[in-house]
């Protein structure tokens, strides 16, 4: 299917784009949006960093984008990265062998995971079982006209999502937006009280099984020299706590995407965080 692109700077018309990069904390100027139409005349919108047009080129992103469209999602965008991800491999003389890590507070509740673009992981219980459903605090926010509910922090307090187990009623923290990933952990400072306020109220599906996008660009080895390690290997966070060093590399991620898979086994996204 041919594919138009029009590239544009972010108008105040864009509301949903304007509140999904306030979310992130970012800069609307430092962002383009992409309107895609195909061949009927169907109209689609997105966006991208204008680093990242700069870096992928605008060529780039026309050859390796598609818009479909599903019968329970509408319209979607998608950017297929692997082939860059496979010249910038090819370029290197020394290739990095990809570190399957996750972050701690996950260990024990990782059932698969595998290096695609990010790091992917599907989720499970201490007793193995993949159906869970899912728990949170926070608000709930249409985004790009998707029929989908994405959860997002709440005027008060950052976003909490658990999981729990229908079958044995474990309950575990998938994400606590005020404490995990690099930005909470170094640079944003939240109220201890309000972090423990939370009441939790569950997202309307069945149990399903669940996977998870995490995020691991920052290269902490290279940038060792800029964190304070004391003599015991430890790091002072922002809130005060101390973390060893190898802690903070796997706990340290800078983006986090929750997805649950419905009854057609297709990934459904309900949660997209930037922590850097």
């Amino acid at each position: 299917m041919s594919l138009k692109f029009t590239f544009r700077e972010i108008s105040p018309e864009d509301t949903e784009i304007l509140h999904m990069i306030a979310l992130r904390n970012a800069k609307a100027e430092d962002h383009l949006c992409c309107e895609v139409t195909n061949e009927n005349g169907i109209t689609n919108t997105t966006w991208y960093s204008k680093a990242d047009v700069a870096l992928w080129g605008e060529d780039y992103i026309r050859a390796n984008t598609t818009m479909t469209y599903s019968d329970f999602t509408g319209w979607i965008i998608s950017l297929d990265l692997e082939p860059w991800n496979n010249m910038q491999a090819a370029s290197k003389k020394k290739k990095r062998t990809p570190l399957l890590q996750i972050p701690s507070w996950l260990e024990g509740h990782v059932k698969e995971r595998k290096q695609k673009r990010l790091l992917t992981v599907t989720l499970c219980s201490a007793a193995g079982n993949e159906l869970l459903e899912v728990w949170y605090y926070g608000d709930l926010l249409t985004l790009n006209e998707e029929p989908q509910l994405y959860i997002v922090p709440s005027y008060f307090a950052p976003e909490l999502v658990t999981a729990r187990d229908p079958e044995s009623g474990e309950e575990f923290v998938i994400f606590d937006g005020g404490r995990h990933g690099y930005d909470n952990m170094f640079c944003d400072e939240h109220d201890p009280e309000e972090l423990e306020r939370h009441t939790l109220k569950r997202y309307e599906i069945p149990a399903s099984k669940l996977v998870l996008e995490l995020g691991y660009s920052i290269d902490y080895e290279d940038e060792k020299e800029d964190f304070e390690v004391d003599e015991n290997g430890m790091i002072e966070l922002i809130n005060g706590e101390r973390m060893p060093w190898e802690q903070v590399q796997k706990d340290g991620i800078d983006y986090i995407a929750l997805y649950y898979v419905n009854e057609q086994g297709e990934q459904i996204q309900i949660l997209d965080a930037e922590l850097a």
